[in-house]
């Protein structure tokens, strides 16, 4: 049970380039929004900019608990942020208590594609799975794993991370310091890289193209460009691959793909089906469901405050 007051809570999804948050019901229900440009001169720009957030939100009526996603590992055992590129500021910060401490609510942080996994299986296209695996397809390609509810993130927060999977055990370096792994071949810079090699000696529309991103490739392989085509195939053959690993190691009942490459829809998505099928053991496979994301842009938010939900003491979340 809760004191009587309505049940909500406040999520915020910190990106390298805006800064997202609302209030959120018990129900998951948007009540309240804001988006804003990053302030991340300094941590404690940004943890300013997060404290009038949540006051801003809460418009007088304090919220039970405060959820933030971050783009970085959230190391469980500390619940320190490390990795954090785009954010290097907020590096070697327990965001959790910083906030805390300024806002006198219990604040809880999270990796922001686990946070978007807790969405989608809360509300969104893992409703009813109790294993599903979070796939986001953009500049990285990112995984988590919501094992009945909540993230399974192994011992220290870092489980889930399928772009870091081996897919090509010839290819170029990865930022992880491995090499030839999903991301570098699925990941929006894997894309150009692989069309820039290949476009001197083929015909393609592709050529003087202003941007060889993803969504440029599926455009031109729509249209029946045979180099396009390959570039998608050799996408969904890595992100594919990375799939069939995890469906032979935990057949799960889920998987869910997201993330900013995953708008090319079932052109796509159905590719990479395909490849993980052909990867997977068949009774494995047909226990699994593959279904795109639901929530877009609204899964940071909507993730960060389930992350809040599921923290709060007992009696607040259900």
């Amino acid at each position: 049970m809760n004191d009587g007051r309505r049940l909500e809570a406040i999520g915020i999804d910190v990106g390298g380039t805006f800064l997202k948050a609302a209030r959120v019901g018990g129900g998951g229900e948007l009540l309240a929004h804001l988006e804003e440009p990053v302030q991340k001169a300094s941590a404690d720009d940004l943890l300013s900019q997060m404290q009038e957030a949540v006051r801003g939100l809460e418009d007088g009526s304090a919220a039970h608990a405060v959820g933030v996603g971050l783009p970085g590992i959230v190391d469980s055992t500390s619940g320190k942020l490390y990795n954090a590129p785009n954010v290097p500021v907020l590096n070697g910060l327990d965001i959790g208590r910083e906030l805390g401490q300024r806002t006198g609510r219990p604040c809880f942080a999270e990796n922001d594609a686990n946070a978007a996994a807790l969405a989608e299986a809360w509300m969104g296209a893992g409703r009813g799975a109790e294993r599903m695996l979070f796939v986001t397809l953009g500049t990285g390609v990112g995984g988590a794993l919501v094992f009945e509810g909540r993230i399974w993130g192994g011992r220290s927060g870092y489980a889930g991370e399928i772009g870091h999977l081996q897919a090509d055990p010839g290819g170029p370096p990865c930022g992880c310091g491995s090499w030839g792994c999903v991301e570098t071949i699925a990941g929006g810079p894997g894309w150009e890289r692989r069309a820039r090699a290949a476009l001197p000696t083929r015909a393609s529309s592709l050529r003087g193209a202003p941007l060889l991103d993803p969504a440029t490739i599926v455009a031109a392989a729509l249209q029946g460009d045979a180099l396009a085509l390959e570039l998608v195939d050799g996408a969904a053959a890595a992100v594919g691959m990375g799939v069939a690993c995890a469906l032979n190691l935990l057949n799960l009942d889920r998987v869910v793909i997201g993330g900013g490459v995953a708008r090319a829809g079932e052109f796509l998505l159905g590719r990479i089906v395909e490849q993980a099928r052909r990867r997977t053991f068949p009774h494995v496979f047909a226990d699994a469901q593959f279904r795109p994301a639901e929530l877009g842009s609204d899964a940071g938010v909507v993730g960060a405050a389930r992350v809040a939900l599921l923290g709060a003491p007992p009696g607040v979340a259900s």
